[in-house]
């Protein structure tokens, strides 16, 4: 390569650096004026106005809006991000609902649709319902798709380092699923995939309370559990991309329950709300409040009416509630000593059973942790039950404009 070209290569990259940081600081601060971009950068005043120029006039994602005041000489141009003419949709693909957003690039979801996954029927129905959402979301709104930038779709399982194909899938039990191939036939719009917990973790990173942190954890409890980690604030995919399995970190080797993905003593075998409504099943007393909850139909239990049962004070609700709390603690307790997080944010339908749901589990995670680790703050996820379709618009974000926020 010649050495000019060498000299064109640089400078694309130094422009494509540039162009990422003062996107960023326009999206952090909202509206901030080109002369505080100079001044935080370090940046020349002339490669700031021709970036900025060109994030506005011809990427149409920043958009000026008016001049600030002046202490003597010209007044500053104030830009601001535009997020409302330009739209993402996100898909939280899970094990048991699919639920499907509409949004701007400010992530504010402007249309929600949620039907059920159907994996009962297998994997081309579940393909099916997916693609319905999406073309419903895009029927419904009106809007020229080309103002569509990208679908993002968090799913329950393992993806490749390509992020194309679904390894294993205990959720679906999926081997090998080309689920990027698939959906890319019947979709016409950029799609990015990602499981569906580091989503979680990445909309922390971009638009929740993770902004502000370098090193945090956020844990899914739901029909699975799973983690998102976040390590000198990047989300961390591991090797081959299959990082954040907490579900299946054993926390109990002499257990006999067997998890979904064929081992005993799991933390989603044990701990998740498929595990709570399964025991409330099986071990359900004539006294318990459930038969009350359930409308004496033992099959429809599930884990928020046993937790439902906990809040009035039933004794059999709460044996079995905190049984798999403590399970919980145990492999929380194993993150904190191995990865020394300030946070460890949960999120997941199990999360939103209230107090007797967190004060367990505070209470008994901080009893298994050593005594430096207990500054660590284990809270609600910013977006609870939104986590992983805001994490979903950020990976469209992170796809489409470059934002480096993994």
């Amino acid at each position: 390569m010649a050495k000019q070209d060498f000299q064109k290569v640089d400078a694309e990259v130094m422009n494509m650096i540039n162009r990422r940081r003062i996107l960023q600081l326009i999206r952090q601060h909202h509206s901030i004026s080109r002369s505080e971009i100079v001044k935080i950068t370090g940046l020349a005043a002339p490669t700031v106005s021709r970036i900025v120029d060109k994030l506005v006039r011809e990427d149409n994602i920043v958009k000026y809006s008016g001049k600030g005041n002046s202490s003597g000489g010209r007044p500053p141009l104030i830009v601001e991000f535009n997020g409302t003419d330009k739209y993402v949709l996100g898909v939280d693909l899970g094990a048991t609902m699919i639920r499907g957003v509409l949004a701007n690039m400010d992530a504010e979801i402007l249309m929600e649709i949620q039907v059920p996954t159907g994996k009962e029927k297998g994997y081309e129905n579940v393909l099916s319902n997916l693609v319905d959402v999406v073309e419903r979301l895009l029927n419904r709104f009106g809007k020229d798709p080309s103002s569509v930038l990208g679908l993002g779709i968090g799913v329950a399982g393992l993806l490749d380092i390509t992020k194309t194909i679904v390894r294993f899938s205990p959720d679906f039990k999926w081997t090998d699923a080309e689920l990027y191939k698939d959906l890319s036939s019947r979709i016409d719009i950029p799609i990015s995939l990602e499981n569906s917990t580091r989503l979680m973790a990445l909309g922390e990173l971009g638009y929740g309370r993770g902004r502000e942190m370098e090193n945090f954890i956020v844990v899914n409890v739901g029909y699975g559990i799973a983690a998102g980690i976040v390590v000198d604030g990047k989300v961390v995919d591991g090797a081959d991309g299959f990082s954040g399995e907490f579900g299946h970190m054993t926390v109990n080797p002499n257990s006999d329950v067997v998890c979904d993905c064929g081992r005993k003593g799991c933390v989603e075998a044990l701990a998740s709300g498929r595990r709570i409504g399964q025991l409330a099943r099986e071990l359900l007393t004539a006294d318990s409040l459930i038969n009350k909850l359930c409308d004496n139909d033992p099959s429809r239990i599930d884990a928020k009416m046993a937790f439902e049962a906990f809040s009035a004070g039933d004794k059999f609700a709460a044996g079995i509630c905190t049984q798999a709390i403590e399970s919980l603690s145990v492999g929380l307790a194993n993150l904190i000593h191995l990865l020394d997080p300030t946070h460890v944010l949960l999120g997941g339908g199990v999360s939103l059973n209230g107090d007797e749901f967190w004060n367990t589990l505070i209470e008994l995670t901080e009893k298994r942790i050593l005594v430096p680790n207990r500054a660590v703050k284990i809270e609600p996820s910013t977006f609870r039950e939104y986590s992983t379709v805001i994490g979903s618009l950020a990976l469209v974000l992170d796809s489409v404009l470059g934002l480096e926020l993994r």
